[in-house]
This record gives C-alpha cells, sequence and structure tokens, in this order.
C-alpha cells in the first residue's frame, strides 16, 4: 500500500494549473497529518483533531464530587453543538451542564467523581 499518493505532472499551460497544485497541496498535507498520527502509540491525546469531521477531543477528569459541572476547555473556536463520550476509565454518565458553552469552554456534568474521560466535541 502506498502511503503517499504519485504527483501528477500537471502541464503549465494547463488552465486549471494552479487548482491541481493546490489539490495536490492539500492532498499532501493530510497525508502527512495521517502519517503524523500513527508516529504515536494510537493514544487520542488531548486538541486531537477528530479527523474530517469539525470536531476535537478534550482529555480531562471529572471533579471529586460527583454531579457538579466541570468546565472543559476545547478548541473548537466555536460554541459546540455536542459531545460523544469516547472513552471512560470508569462507569458513569457524562451529560450537560447548567452554564451555557461558548467557544473556547464546555461544561459538562458526570454521575461519579473522578472519572477520567475522553470526549470528541462537535
Amino acid at each position: 500500500m502506498t502511503v503517499l499518493s504519485e504527483p501528477i505532472p500537471i502541464p503549465a499551460d494547463s488552465p486549471n494549473a494552479q487548482f491541481h497544485y493546490n489539490d495536490q497541496i492539500a492532498r499532501l498535507a493530510q497525508q502527512i497529518r495521517n502519517i503524523s498520527m500513527t508516529q504515536r502509540d494510537g493514544a487520542i491525546q488531548d486538541d486531537d483533531k477528530a479527523g474530517n469531521l469539525n470536531a476535537v477531543y478534550v482529555v480531562f477528569t471529572s471533579n471529586g464530587t460527583a454531579n457538579t459541572e466541570d468546565a472543559v476547555t476545547h478548541n473548537l473556536n466555536r460554541i459546540p453543538v455536542g459531545y460523544l463520550p469516547v472513552k471512560q476509565d470508569k462507569s458513569a454518565i457524562l451529560y450537560d451542564g447548567t452554564t451555557a458553552n461558548t467557544s473556547t469552554t464546555i461544561y459538562l456534568r458526570t454521575t461519579v467523581a473522578t472519572v477520567a474521560w475522553t470526549v470528541m466535541v462537535f
């Protein structure tokens, strides 16, 4: 399996030359991002981009009191529309906090104290 695609020669007099150059650069950048993700141990880390989705992963531990609101920072640069719990170290339920989410922070609550969460925020 080829990791990087072969470049396609683009004639200089092609009417769409700039489009094809930009397309090849975009594909190369995506392939580099894919390779950099596989260079690690494969573990999801805080603020990793979630593939082609307009989403990020956040990794946090809920506070020491159950059902208390946690302010979790994300780098989505917009108000999130939702979230999906991806991984947790204890049996617990993650649910919305009462504070309105912002473009930098999402507010969540957990039914059990000190749960290590990995959450995809989108």
